[in-house]
């Protein structure tokens, strides 16, 4: 399931993309606070056990910069907090390695947060490209300045060892946490590109190639014809070819809106009221398809029926109050050695035919005509005849 858009306190509304990032990057800045806070902690204690007090005090310092940082973003001033929170690094960093030399490491997190703000989607492109670049002149500065001067407090290099490892395990963590942030983006953008590739936009349903892929995948496992060339009822399928009548009028007289809202809501009808295992998909700009498993001819006309009567009781609202919404439905069996081409076509004749009779209604199309019965190398299709219309109802 895709995360759902954000609205940016300055309201920006985030892409679902840009959502992923931003949440993340949220949970990041408030484990990194923790574990800041945490390793400072430690830090005071042993600065003070070998005189640093100087130290010992920044260290009290970063935990109450670290501790601000944490209620801005309880209290929604995530912008504000993550301001603090870099900024307490940068300072840190900077008195670290002027009072311990750069061996020290505490400059490591700074390297932590560098690709963090690179993926902060609520700072513009020009903030975030200006801050980056100074935070890497700043790490370059400090790396220039600790071979210029000797540090302010000589520590044992043991304990200057161990500080450059936590640091620099922190950093890691931190790099490790974007990068299982990158890969969930590129998880969720392949799924919703498969999505479009598969979906149609409006009406979420199958597209027509992926519709036809499918169909054409239950068709080619379907159970072979008996001896007396009937097909097992596992292996009934029927196609329906459903036209959204009156479109072009729609969109001229009630606008591109309310034609959508009313293909819409025919997919809405589809999806609701046919089975799981029938296939249902947009196949033209107001034409949808279905296909059937499983259901003899007139078990799956009046299920196709009931489809149509559905559609008539929508009504969609307009400018100009409900506007009525009807369908013409084509129906047709796939015969045992037909392809889906050919029981397409024949659902599309019926269609056409129900059209030509004033609409609104299903029509059937008896099954092909063996090609014995015809002329040479054909195989002549039976009259299409309808079974059923809504002006007999």
């Amino acid at each position: 399931m895709s995360t759902p858009s954000i609205l940016t306190p300055s309201g920006r509304v985030l892409t679902p993309q840009e959502a992923v990032v931003d949440t993340a990057f949220w949970q990041l800045l408030r484990q990194f606070s923790w574990a800041g806070a945490a390793l400072h902690l430690l830090y005071i204690p042993l600065f003070l056990s070998f005189g640093a007090r100087t130290l010992a005090a920044a260290s009290v310092g970063s935990v109450g910069l670290l501790a601000v940082a944490t209620v801005l973003q309880r209290i929604g001033r995530t912008q504000g907090s993550f301001w603090v929170l870099l900024g307490g690094v940068a300072a840190h960093a900077l008195f670290g390695v002027w009072a311990l030399g750069w061996d020290s490491g505490l400059w490591w997190p700074l390297v932590g947060l560098l690709p963090a703000i690179i993926l902060h989607t609520r700072l513009t492109e020009d903030i975030r490209w200006r801050t980056a670049v100074c935070l890497i002149a700043g790490c370059v500065t400090l790396r220039l300045g600790s071979q210029l001067a000797a540090p302010l407090h000589e520590l044992p290099p043991v304990v200057l060892e161990t500080l450059m490892q936590a640091n620099l395990l922190m950093a890691l963590l931190m790099l490790m946490t974007l990068a299982k942030v990158s890969r969930r983006l590129t998880d969720e953008t392949s799924t919703q590109l498969g999505e479009l590739l598969q979906r149609d936009s409006l009406t979420r349903l199958d597209n027509r190639r992926h519709w036809t892929m499918l169909a054409q995948a239950r068709l080619d496992e379907r159970p072979a014809a008996g001896e007396d060339g009937e097909l097992p009822p596992e292996g009934l399928l029927t196609v329906a070819v459903a036209d959204l009548d009156g479109f072009r009028l729609i969109n001229e007289r009630c606008g591109h809106e309310a034609a959508d809202r009313s293909l819409s809501g025919i997919a809405r009808v589809l999806r609701d009221n046919l089975r799981t295992t029938d296939l249902v998909g947009r196949w033209g700009d107001e034409e949808f398809i279905v296909m059937m498993s499983g259901l003899e001819m007139p078990e799956a006309f009046e299920r196709v029926e009931a489809l149509r009567q559905r559609v008539a009781q929508l009504g969609v609202p307009h400018a100009y109050g409900q506007l009525p919404v009807t369908v013409t439905i084509g129906l047709a069996e796939v015969a045992p050695d037909e392809t889906l081409g050919q029981a397409i076509r024949r659902a599309e004749r019926a269609l056409v035919e129900g059209k030509g009779a004033g609409g609104n209604r299903v029509v059937s199309a008896q099954p092909p005509v063996a090609a014995s019965s015809g002329r040479a190398g054909a195989a002549p299709e039976a009259p299409v005849v309808a079974l059923t219309d809504a002006a007999d109802a």
